[in-house]
């Protein structure tokens, strides 16, 4: 027996016992491996299903991950290096308190941010991208399963569920359909997951199609397409030399020929044609005008903007006018229906153009790290990655604070995959 290997129990001198503190710490760090991925599941669960009582949930998750990135600061530290884009909403939001209506909300607000940061962060360092998308696939499991045993009809007979809206519940549905198809496909999962997301990913599907959102459904096309062509064709294609180069240029040509035919020789009018595809009107049922509303409050407020919660407030009067034109009788809490421009609105240009940085480089971050290590693992959570970035575009999730999007982004981007095989639940 080898002096100084963990099964003697000596130290790399073999002179003297390690103290009985250091091997406790060691089971400690075992154990906490555990308290991770309950803890995660915890966050997720409590910023995912829209159930008020869920409240404590998120913030005994959220001490707990303050704590440990602390207690894992060699683990965390370089993670949160990488990940420093993901501070610069909680810092404008702290700056604005200087300036906005109020400045305890805006700390409150910023601190929030970090939160959702810190989250992010420390599951990034710790948990295996398989164990993410597997607690991701479970906590979507359960707003299924309360979405389909007490369904809710909108007036156009779409399922919004436990959401209210039929957005939101198709997006959480497009996740736990992604995440059911990457597990499906990721071999050394543990079989039982693999099984359950076999019976999960048609459910995901199938209230995605009743909830009848045309948007998510392409999404759907997309990224079921680019999973199962990495497994079966861009994978097995690395064992051909220049069979990959073959492949890209294949569909450049094919997708080159169709652009030729539709726009070229047919005239197709694009912006149109997608709209009445996805059923929507040219104002996207008033979104536009949303916009340049938000855009005329950020161009009189180009350096500062408003302030952190500066803009949707009982007593701001432009606020009323908006929430009038939409037909609410009283105030509500409401949204620009656009993550750059609610920042925009909040922080000036500088929230704007910061916020379009951190779509960039959260979506950079996750591509490659595919590019690293082409595994399906990656290749989910770079789809999933540009399917928060596309709904930010019409939804605030980049501007909301504790949203489970946006933590699923971020850990997307803060990840480092180092071809090491990864452990499962």
């Amino acid at each position: 027996m080898t002096l100084g290997s963990p099964s003697t129990g000596f130290d790399r001198s073999g002179l003297r016992p390690l103290p009985a503190w250091r091997v406790r710490a060691r089971s400690l760090l075992r154990y906490a491996k555990q308290f991770d991925v309950m803890m995660l599941f915890a966050w997720v669960l409590g910023t995912t299903l829209p159930f008020g009582g869920l409240a404590p949930l998120r913030y005994v998750a959220a001490a707990y991950f303050v704590g440990a990135l602390v207690l894992f600061a060699r683990q965390t530290l370089p993670t949160g290096l990488r990940a420093w884009p993901t501070l610069l909403i909680p810092i404008f939001c702290v700056v604005s308190a200087l300036w906005a209506p109020s400045a305890s909300d805006a700390i409150r607000k910023g601190a929030l941010f970090a939160l959702t940061s810190a989250v992010a962060i420390y599951a990034a360092s710790r948990l295996s991208g398989r164990n993410i998308l597997i607690i991701y696939m479970l906590v979507e499991a359960v707003a299924a399963a309360f979405s389909a045993t007490s369904p809710a009809i909108d007036v156009n007979g779409a399922w919004t569920g436990i959401f209210g809206q039929k957005n939101p519940l198709a997006v959480n549905m497009f996740i736990l359909y992604i995440c059911s198809l990457a597990l499906i496909l990721d071999k050394d999962a543990n079989r039982w997951f693999r099984l359950l997301a076999l019976v999960l990913a048609p459910a995901g599907l199938g209230i995605i199609i009743l909830a009848k959102s045309a948007t998510t459904t392409i999404l759907v096309v997309v990224g079921t397409a680019a999973l199962l062509g990495h497994a079966f064709l861009w994978r097995p294609a690395s064992r051909v030399r220049h069979l990959r180069l073959l492949l890209v240029l294949f569909v450049a040509v094919i997708g080159f020929a169709g652009a030729l035919v539709l726009f070229g020789f047919m005239h197709v009018d694009a912006a149109n044609s997608v709209l009445n595809a996805l059923g929507k009107d040219s104002t996207l049922t008033g979104r536009t005008w949303l916009w340049e509303t938000a855009e005329r409050v950020m161009a009189e407020h180009p350096l500062t903007g408003v302030g952190a919660d500066g803009f949707w407030r009982s007593d701001y009067g432009l606020a009323n006018s908006i929430l009038r034109y939409f037909d609410y009788e009283e105030y509500v809490k409401f949204s620009f229906h656009n993550s750059y421009l609610e920042n925009g609105v909040a922080f000036g240009y500088p929230g704007y153009w910061a916020t379009v940085f951190i779509a960039a480089w959260a979506l950079w971050r996750a591509g490659m790290n595919w590019v690293r290590n082409q595994t399906t693992l990656n290749a989910a959570f770079l789809i999933l990655g540009a399917m928060v970035i596309i709904r930010s575009t019409s939804e605030i999730d980049l501007a909301l604070e504790f949203s489970a999007t946006s933590t699923l982004l971020y850990i997307g981007a803060a990840r480092m995959d180092r071809r090491q095989p990864e452990s499962t639940l």
